[in-house]
């Protein structure tokens, strides 16, 4: 059980958590809502211990997991290894004793992931999601907080997330999931809580509200309605330009992301794991936008960054502030504006809104339009099916590193299913 009251947080002059009250009960699934850099996060990493609040009260009865966005694994090691190091119930005694813990610990979770010889490196960025949630689940917290934890997964696997998170909360763990995907908060939270600008705006039982109600909440300025599942933009020249390749996680997408940005290293490329291929989080703003520049001048640097800052929308303190201290949002516009500035004629943008709110992805989204509206050709790698419907002109599956054929938006409604699960 998690209660908090009148808690409160500072990063310089930035109030990230402000005056915020917030109980979660045992057996309850609470999600938590709220544009990028709204305070979610940090509201919850007081509540697991990893941060210190400057203010107010903090009660957390039992053990709070937190499972991170970003991943905490050694990809040098295995599967098996990653979940002994956290594990204190592992017995070290073999390599294969090791494994065969794995494979019980995995499977006790109900979560499915193959192969614990594996070593972290080779898993795909929805595989490393679901390892930190299954390190999580196995430590048998008391209350478990998953940020952003379907913004790698299919829809297939977030369902079977959602019986796992309703199971424990069956099994009276208390359940707080931060999330963007509104339908998705409606299908499984008991109970919603909004947060903007570091404070609590909102909060209703699922059943008393709605998509439209909820953004509206999260970002007052959007005036017109959420746009509903499978909603497209008008056909021509932008869907022409873009074409999106779908598919279950670990079948090919993060090679087929390589070889094109090797293939074609004057192009545009937005890549599927911001923290860790996107931003230099220990450089400001200003050196992020210029690492694609042929020279380096600090003043010219921090001249050109003030001007993407404002274009592009990044809230930020300056062009020097460090990349790691924005939210996952702002990181996220930081690489948009490095790498769609160039106007190359080729962008690959791989899961371009993960973990972003309803407004970060309108604007990633407006952005990709514009750049196949002046021509460029985008290859947009995603696993959001309704993504690839709203943007694309041309669908194609991958399935265990094969492509389909192409397919038009209309064809591929009626296959997508078969197709990624291997039935042509």
């Amino acid at each position: 059980m998690i209660h908090l009251a009148h808690v409160t947080k500072k990063f310089g002059t930035t109030r990230a958590v402000d005056d915020v009250s917030l109980e979660v009960r045992r057996g309850e699934i609470v999600a938590l809502v709220g544009e990028n850099g709204a305070g979610k996060t940090t509201l919850m990493r007081i509540a697991a211990g990893e941060l210190d609040a400057d203010g107010g009260t903090v009660n957390v009865e039992g053990r709070a997991e937190l499972v991170h966005q970003h991943f905490l694994l050694v990809d040098a090691l295995t599967i098996a290894e990653n979940l002994a190091l956290t594990h204190r119930g592992f017995r070290f005694t073999t390599r294969r004793a090791i494994e065969r813990e794995a494979e019980q610990t995995i499977a006790a979770t109900g979560i499915e992931l193959r192969d614990v010889t594996r070593h972290v490196s080779e898993l795909s960025v929805g595989e490393r999601s679901k390892l930190e949630l299954i390190k999580a689940i196995s430590r048998k917290p008391t209350t478990l907080i998953l940020d952003e934890p379907t913004s790698v997964l299919t829809p297939n696997e977030t369902e079977d997330l959602f019986r796992v998170m309703r199971r424990l909360a069956d099994e009276g763990t208390a359940v707080v999931f931060i999330s963007h995907k509104l339908p998705e908060v409606l299908a499984v939270a008991e109970r919603i809580v909004v947060m903007r600008a570091g404070r609590v705006v909102a909060e209703s039982v699922s059943q008393d509200t709605n998509v439209n109600a909820l953004a509206n909440a999260m970002v007052p300025s959007l005036l017109a309605p959420f746009p509903a599942s499978g909603e497209r933009v008008a056909e021509g020249r932008v869907r022409g330009n873009i074409t999106a390749i779908l598919g279950v996680a670990g079948n090919g997408q993060s090679e087929l992301a390589a070889k094109l940005r090797d293939d074609h290293p004057e192009g545009g490329h937005i890549p599927e794991d911001r923290t860790r291929d996107g931003i230099v989080a220990e450089m400001t703003i200003a050196e992020n936008l210029a690492l694609k520049s042929k020279r380096w001048n600090a003043r010219e640097a921090a001249k050109q960054a003030e001007r993407m800052i404002a274009l592009y929308s990044i809230r930020a303190n300056g062009p020097l502030q460090r990349a790691g201290d924005l939210s996952g949002g702002n990181q996220q516009k930081v690489i948009l504006a490095r790498e769609l500035d160039r106007k190359p004629d080729l962008i690959v943008a791989a899961e371009p809104t993960r973990g972003l709110d309803i407004e970060a992805t309108r604007f990633v989204h407006g952005q990709l339009r514009a750049a196949a509206e002046r021509g460029a050709r985008i290859t947009l790698i995603t696993s959001d099916l309704d993504e690839a419907f709203a943007l694309a002109g041309t669908i194609q599956v991958i399935y265990r590193g094969r492509l389909s054929d192409p397919l038009t938006p209309e064809e591929a409604s009626q296959r997508i299913a078969g197709l990624m699960a291997g039935v042509t």
